[in-house]
């Protein structure tokens, strides 16, 4: 069990980037507080609402979070990968240009 737990860790590192690492955190928090939230508020009522409060900002912080790198990734993210495209556009086309042998007179 404990390997197959370190194995789904490992697969999850190495095909999710950074960002996607910070959601599912986010996510993750959230649910769990939720969770903590309603087991402590069958013991003691203001502390659960206090976790509840807790649990709510770490979903605020997801929806946030998913927000600002929507935005980053439509406007910013997309064009500086259209520009380097066509930047390498040009420098492959040049390149192909000058290799090309003179003709002969």
């Amino acid at each position: 069990m404990y390997t197959l737990i370190k194995d789904a860790l490992e697969d999850w590192n190495l095909a999710t980037d950074s960002r996607r690492k910070l959601q599912h955190t986010y996510l993750l928090l959230a649910i769990s507080l939720l969770f903590v939230a309603g087991v402590i508020g069958l013991i003691n009522y203001e502390l659960g609402q206090r976790v509840l409060f807790i649990a709510i900002l770490a979903g605020a912080m997801f929806v946030i979070n998913a927000i600002a790198w929507a935005l980053l990734q439509s406007f910013i993210l997309l064009r500086i990968g259209v520009h380097e495209a066509s930047v390498k556009a040009v420098e492959k086309t040049t390149a192909q240009i000058s290799k090309k042998p003179s003709a002969k007179k």
